[in-house]
């Protein structure tokens, strides 16, 4: 209860607030809008609407309404959509009404009017820019969120690695992150995932967190995931929502589930006659001030009496790990958490030139190692542009 309670606040206020921002905008940089009764009606309406919303997903998800949660949830989400897209695009539009109405003072004070029709053609091209520019951004924003229910890319990527044995060449590892199974991805959502993966004959399935944010369907999820029986297993580690939803109901359901959880643990998988080293580490839980050697005890206790020189695969929820598993000569690390940052162009996180160091989405290299960090399969959040959600079959060559 309390912590659907705080969800309920702290979405209602970053709603308000942006609400407020939104109307500021509109008054002051807009007036030419801010003068027609019925964009100030929405302008109102929009935040309320996303208020009411959001207490109703909060009562549904206490009592367990299904319907009133399926109907309340993608509304909370088009109010906060439109709320930030008419909060980057407003500015603009503001700045091209300004620049319109400097035009109409000049036009005033001139003494000839030889040039009243390329002055009112311009100011034409203004108003019509000024429009054009938050109608562009909620397209886009609309855009995202229809994006986001599209199905998850299922296909193969390639590595290239230096140190991979001669019995690794061609594995193929179906990197599963992020599910977040609930609202917006459907147990049939993800038995589409499971049915694309299997055509592409996986030989070992990860899971690095954050599969289910509904635990009673938990159980039939990790069955499912089993069924696609690769011939050298199923792991999976926890992520932070296994921690925020109750991590000892989670442990015990991967207990009796046919899909071992390692946190803080390795395996020896042997392939042939070559040993491949898998390790799962725990996640910090927290969202900022990871203390500095959580990673580095981590990864420690995780490997600790692991042979030497064997291939080692790791399974961190966050990428952030990948520094540590780099000192430490970790062959590849798979994570997920970021979700891309959800906004992406050419295959990186839009995030990415902000954030240098997060390791946001893709493939990264450091000492000669490697991270592959997923986008995810599914969102808390329903917003995709650029980056569509993704479990990807990661297929090792030798380089």
């Amino acid at each position: 209860m309390i912590r659907i309670f705080f969800f309920i606040i702290f979405v209602s206020v970053f709603i308000l607030i942006f609400g407020l921002i939104q109307l500021l905008l509109l008054r002051q940089l807009n007036r030419v809008w801010w003068k027609k009764s019925w964009i100030r009606r929405a302008a109102y309406a929009l935040p309320i609407i996303g208020v009411v919303s959001v207490v109703l997903l909060g009562l549904a998800e206490y009592h367990r309404i299904g319907w009133l949660s399926s109907v309340a949830s993608p509304v909370a989400v088009l109010a906060i959509v439109l709320e930030i897209c008419l909060m980057i695009s407003l500015p603009f539009s503001g700045a091209l009404h300004l620049t319109e109405r400097l035009l109409n003072w000049m036009a005033k004070r001139r003494k000839t009017p030889l040039k009243e029709v390329p002055d009112r053609k311009r100011r034409v091209f203004l108003k019509g820019a000024a429009a054009v520019v938050p109608l562009a951004t909620i397209s886009a924003g609309l855009g995202g969120i229809e994006r986001a229910y599209a199905p998850a890319e299922v296909r193969v990527k390639r590595f290239r690695l230096v140190n991979l044995p001669e019995a690794l060449d061609g594995l193929r590892i179906f990197h599963l992150s992020d599910l977040h199974l609930g609202h917006y991805v459907t147990i049939d959502d993800l038995e589409n995932i499971l049915a694309r993966a299997a055509k592409l004959s996986p030989d070992l399935i990860l899971v690095t967190g954050d599969l289910s944010d509904d635990l009673e369907q938990l159980p039939a999820v990790l069955d499912k995931i089993a069924t696609l029986s690769p011939r050298l297993g199923c792991y999976a580690t926890l992520g932070n929502h296994e921690h925020f939803r109750g991590v000892e109901q989670v442990r015990a359901i991967f207990a009796r589930s046919p899909i071992p959880l390692m946190v803080n643990e390795h395996r020896v998988i042997k392939v042939g006659i070559t040993d491949l080293l898998l390790g799962g580490i725990d996640d910090p839980v927290t969202m900022h001030d990871i203390a500095p050697d959580f990673f580095s005890r981590s990864l420690d206790t995780t490997f600790s009496s692991a042979p030497d020189n064997a291939f080692t695969l790791l399974m961190s929820h966050r990428p952030d790990a990948f520094p540590y598993a780099a000192e430490r000569k970790i062959d590849l690390t798979l994570a997920g958490h970021t979700h891309g940052g959800q906004i992406g162009l050419a295959g990186r996180s839009i995030l990415e030139s902000a954030f240098p160091h997060s390791y946001l989405w893709g493939e990264y290299t450091m000492n000669g190692v490697r991270l592959y960090t997923s986008s995810g399969a599914g969102h808390w959040f329903p917003f995709r542009l650029g980056c569509p959600t993704e479990a990807p079959v990661i297929e090792l060559h030798r380089a």
